[in-house]
């Protein structure tokens, strides 16, 4: 059976969309490219049209749609697409749950579009537009959704709606969190304050409406009529390129060409807090193992007719009321917003469009990995894997490893035995530079096969 591809073009090119060629033609993207199009192999396309819509206009909401799938389908959950509506019907602990995924997007009525960057905005600027643009932002799609009135639908009767969101509004709008979505669904904004000695309290109070130029909004959506039907709302500014790509990377889907930072702001465990926390990690040494709900917000309607339990969504963190206050829980390690930055690392040949020509490839690291190579004791223990290759044939593999004791390289070679496992016949150790120890090992290895001779003779 031939693998679906969602890379291959099947529009003209000048139809493609800029983002999606990006994610298409970098090499930097191979991880995201081959999360991607893993996630794809079982996604239901129900409307036929899933990648014409990736490849051009549609690419924001279709990768947050995948996205979703990824979530649900490697979360524990049951997913079934067979209806056009809504996006996914999911079971988990025999609780059942209608999702429908939307999007907030460019709005092209208006007369003009502020280009300015977060960073550019005056402080009142930034106010005004946590508290009435970006509410105003997300209602319009939650609004049209409601409006769909899904609980009428066989499928979905006696059971909770969730409405899933994200924003792609504008250059930049994945650098909100959730807040300002909190305070239009609930109707509440939250303000610090003191006690005597010292510790914080967080208060509320009620918000009406929401204006934004000439249009005015009520808030609390939660409130609204037929808004009961919804039992929650999640939110998500990490279904994106980016997203793929860390997990792509941490899946193995990488070679040795990229290497990758994330930085970001998280959630600040401390008690007594107003602000979140600065974090950055390099993509090889994360704090925690990202996982597909890392970054996923879910809203629950207090005033809901089927609500969803908490903790129904695997990984999220989530805002609740109660006692008539607006509580959270919170995972340990949870980004707010984040960048992530692959830079590629020349590596001469195979790099190039020479590379197929080569006797040696370069593998992806979990290529390397389902081979089942065994690890010598002489590999210094702190050694970290950042380069695998192989002769076509798969009678020799070789691994490049940084030394994290002293920051200096280390490569090994490994020999295919008559039982087809692979195991340690050479290396070298305490090689200062990267390219240096690169060009040992294939030397090395082109040597072993110019002998023509098999690395573990037949016994």
């Amino acid at each position: 059976m031939n693998k679906k591809d969602l890379f291959k073009p099947i529009v003209d090119a000048k139809k493609l969309n800029k983002a999606f060629e990006y994610m298409r033609t970098s090499h930097v993207s191979e991880p995201a490219r081959l999360m991607a199009n893993e996630i794809f192999q079982d996604f239901p396309d129900t409307d036929g049209n899933f990648v014409e819509q990736f490849q051009t206009t549609g690419f924001d909401s279709r990768i947050f749609e995948l996205y979703l799938y990824a979530y649900l389908s490697r979360s524990g959950y049951s997913v079934n697409r067979a209806h056009e509506q809504p996006d996914f019907l999911v079971t988990k602990g025999g609780v059942a749950a209608a999702i429908e995924a939307t999007t907030v997007n460019p709005t092209q009525t208006e007369d003009t579009v502020d280009t300015r960057r977060i960073v550019d905005l005056t402080t009142e600027e930034l106010r005004e537009k946590l508290e009435n643009e970006l509410p105003i932002r997300f209602g319009g799609p939650l609004f049209s959704k409601l409006n769909k009135e899904y609980w009428r639908l066989e499928q979905c009767r006696g059971i909770p709606i969730v409405l899933a969101i994200e924003a792609f509004q504008e250059e930049g709008s994945l650098y909100f969190s959730h807040s300002s979505l909190g305070q239009y669904l609930y109707g509440q904004r939250h303000y610090p304050d003191w006690t005597e000695d010292g510790h914080l309290i967080v208060k509320s109070t009620e918000i009406t409406d929401h204006k934004w130029g000439a249009k005015v909004i009520p808030s609390n959506f939660f409130g609204q009529p037929n808004a009961e039907y919804v039992g929650a709302v999640v939110f998500s500014n990490s279904g994106t390129h980016a997203k793929f790509s860390r997990m792509g990377y941490q899946a193995g889907y990488y070679r040795g060409n990229i290497q990758g930072i994330r930085r970001g702001t998280c959630w600040n465990p401390d008690p007594d807090a107003t602000t979140s926390m600065e974090f950055s990690y390099e993509i090889d040494d994360p704090p925690v193992a990202e996982s597909w709900g890392q970054g996923l917000v879910v809203f629950h309607n207090p005033y809901a007719l089927f609500q969803v339990p908490r903790g129904y969504f695997v990984d999220a963190a989530e805002m609740y009321v109660k006692d008539g206050q607006i509580k959270s829980d919170v995972p340990h390690f949870f980004p707010y917003m984040s960048q992530t930055l692959f830079v590629p690392v020349d590596r001469g040949p195979f790099d190039s469009a020479e590379a197929g020509k080569l006797p040696i490839e370069s593998l992806l690291k979990y290529e390397f990995d389902a081979l089942k190579p065994a690890r010598h004791a002489t590999t210094p223990t702190l050694a970290v894997e950042k380069e695998w290759f192989a002769d076509r044939q798969r009678i020799i593999l070789g691994a490049l490893l940084l030394d994290r004791t002293d920051e200096d390289w280390v490569y090994v070679v490994l020999g295919r035995d008559q039982l087809g496992t692979f195991r340690w016949i050479d290396g070298e150790v305490s090689i200062e530079d990267r390219d240096q120890a690169r060009e040992r090992l294939l030397a090395k290895m082109l040597k072993i096969l110019e002998s023509g001779q098999r690395v573990f003779p037949q016994e």
